[in-house]
């Protein structure tokens, strides 16, 4: 496959880390949902912060926040990594000074500055996971590596035994500085180059559109889970320990079973919606209203992983309006929920059925871009796989989609007895039951296959959109197939026959 060369820069410049390190990056998660947990009763179950909060200040320290760091990550994109090592010091400077017998008046003004320090760092930290990690590094961090983070979630919302506030604090401080010696592990100069006019790679809009909606939906989950679990007794620590089970459980089957993430989130949707269902049902018969919190603990697992859809789309599309956009999205799905619950507070049964109408929509199109994301993931295409080129111009003889073909058979006889590998021998029988395609045909499959429509492949290949066309239809010819899905499905047998 011929890669760009701008694709092929940044692809150099992604990092593989380890797990213990990006634990420590995974602590922001707790820490700031430790901060929310203890600053005022609009905000979190208890409302324990021994200082006067306001919550129309915090209200605009989080408006600020998110503001400010749409905007840094626009204008100074390649100053992230200085920021987050410029922020976390600043927060763990003003959580030490909350040890010193300042006045109230003057604790509140260091607290206000830790609370937006961790409302700045939000679009940060899903930059440094979309622009900076491997594929294998992201899956790591937000699966196993947030999983280890929220169990210090479902220690601070327990209901077991309670957790002072004092100690939090202490954690407060241990968490800022391993995040500290995180930020300042990282290179602080290694960002990847932003995909420019000149560089004439087309953006596949639609796709793009697809994954930002469904980023965008996936926010609604730990909003609604969070909404529904502090009025039920464990409600919150059922809720973080189910999405920390689940979390680990989608990671051992990519490790050990091949299964990747991807291919998890049907399932993981799919029971979310479930359970939507038990919460309208918990309406009703209240007992089944922790069952609800577990099931919708499961949904948060999809949330984790939206950076990493937005991941695959910079892999083969590097924007810097990705993350901005998945952030700005984020604040309004904030904004939306504390309009629904509001206008329908009174209406719990309709206000379940919106969100169970989310998680019905959310997988409609998920099923729509899973194809798409499975593809980006794999990073292989069909000329990777096939193999063969064909001169430009040549006829070939439409073959099945199956592999198993008449005129396969005596490829596959004198191919067993062959020489080399079993996956030199299966890729020898492929190559030969599929006919090939040419350099142009392949190029136009991969641009079909990333999500760009008609338009787009002609603009990319700078070319007719009637010469797409044409390519097209001697593609779907030649492999004997009849629409764009019929490609996935090839690809997908093609990698299953090699392993």
């Amino acid at each position: 496959m011929i890669t760009h060369p701008l694709l092929a820069e940044n692809e150099g410049k992604l990092l593989n880390i380890r797990l213990p390190l990006l634990v420590c990056f995974a602590l922001f998660v707790a820490w700031q949902m430790g901060v929310g947990y203890y600053s005022g009763n609009t905000l979190s179950i208890g409302g324990r912060t021994p200082l006067p909060i306001d919550v129309g200040n915090l209200t605009v320290l989080i408006v600020a926040g998110y503001i400010l760091s749409i905007a840094f990550m626009i204008v100074l994109p390649g100053y992230i990594v200085w920021a987050e090592r410029m922020t976390t010091g600043a927060a763990l400077l003003s959580v030490l000074a909350l040890y010193m017998p300042f006045a109230p008046e003057i604790s509140l003004t260091f607290f206000s500055i830790h609370y937006f320090c961790g409302c700045l760092m939000i679009g940060f930290e899903s930059a440094i996971i979309v622009n900076l990690f491997t594929e294998k590094t992201a899956i790591k961090h937000l699966l196993l590596a947030y999983a280890i983070a929220n169990i210090f979630i479902v220690i601070l919302h327990n209901d077991i035994f309670r957790v002072p506030f004092s100690v939090f604090w202490l954690f407060t401080v241990i968490a800022l500085a391993l995040m500290l010696a995180f930020f300042f592990k990282l290179p602080a100069k290694t960002w990847p180059r932003y995909v420019k006019k000149d560089d004439k790679i087309v953006a596949p809009k639609s796709f793009i559109f697809g994954i930002l909606t469904l980023a965008w939906l996936t926010n609604f989950f730990p909003l609604f889970g969070n909404a529904i679990a502090e009025s039920v007794p464990y409600g919150l620590m059922v809720l973080y320990a189910s999405s920390v089970a689940c979390g680990i459980i989608v990671f051992v089957l990519w490790k050990k079973a091949g299964i990747t993430p991807l291919k998890s989130g049907m399932v993981i949707l799919a029971i979310t919606a479930i359970g939507f269902v038990v919460a309208i049902t918990s309406l009703f018969i209240p007992e089944l209203s922790l069952v609800a919190c577990a099931l919708l603990g499961v949904g948060m697992v999809c949330w984790w992983l939206s950076p990493f859809f937005c991941l695959l789309i910079v892999k083969r599309y590097p924007s810097k309006y990705l993350v901005p956009a998945m952030l700005g999205l984020a604040f309004i799905a904030v904004f939306i929920q504390t309009i629904l619950l509001d206008a329908l507070r009174n209406d719990l049964t309709m206000l379940y059925v919106v969100y169970l109408s989310i998680a019905v929509v959310l997988i409609i199109i998920y099923f729509m871009l899973e194809p798409y994301l499975l593809y980006s993931f794999r990073g292989r295409t069909l000329q990777d796989m096939i193999g063969l080129v064909a001169e430009e111009g040549s006829a070939q003889k439409p073959v099945p989609l199956q592999t198993t073909t008449p005129q396969a058979a005596p490829v596959a006889e004198a191919v067993a007895q062959s020489e080399g590998t079993h996956e030199q021998r299966m890729k020898t029988l492929l190559t030969h039951a599929l006919s090939p395609l040419t350099r142009r045909e392949y190029q136009v499959t991969d641009c079909i296959m990333r999500g760009l429509r008609r338009s787009e492949i002609a603009k990319e290949m700078d070319v007719l959109p009637e010469t797409i066309t044409k390519f097209t239809n001697n593609i779907y010819s030649k492999f004997d197939i009849h629409r764009r899905q019929d490609l996935f499905r090839l690809a997908e047998k093609l990698e299953k026959e090699y392993q």
